[in-house]
């Protein structure tokens, strides 16, 4: 398992903002440039909110992405196992309910995310 507390938020507050943090994080960016990028490029895309799973496929689509299909009987791969498989490299990984960004194999992020299933991936860096 590796996994470091990280927070973006630019007051520390943790609140469910895991989308702002997970992108601004992998992308090297401003917190609060990030989510005004993210608000409107939802609305430029038609979409009600950048948490969205599709609006989040569209925004990020200019990225190599992974994906990480359920096979029939057997357990999706983990967020934990993800960091295994992927020692280097930045990316921005959506899980079963929420999003969190990988940096060298290690997750940053507010708490251990490592347990959930890994639903896909983007390889930003």
């Amino acid at each position: 398992m590796a996994f470091k507390y990280y927070n973006r938020h630019p007051k520390g507050i943790e609140t469910s903002d895991c989308v702002v943090r997970a992108i601004s994080t992998a992308l090297d960016i401003d917190y609060l440039d990030c989510r005004r990028n993210l608000n409107r490029s939802k609305r430029e895309l038609g979409f009600n909110s950048y948490k969205e799973s599709k609006f989040l496929y569209k925004y990020l689509q200019g990225f190599p992405r992974l994906i990480f299909k359920a096979i029939k009987g057997e357990p999706r791969i983990k967020a934990d196992d993800f960091t295994m498989l992927h020692p280097k490299g930045t990316y921005i990984v959506k899980l079963a309910g929420h999003i969190t960004c990988i940096i060298d194999g290690v997750i940053l992020d507010t708490w251990d995310c490592g347990y959930r299933s890994v639903y896909t991936a983007w390889e930003v860096k």
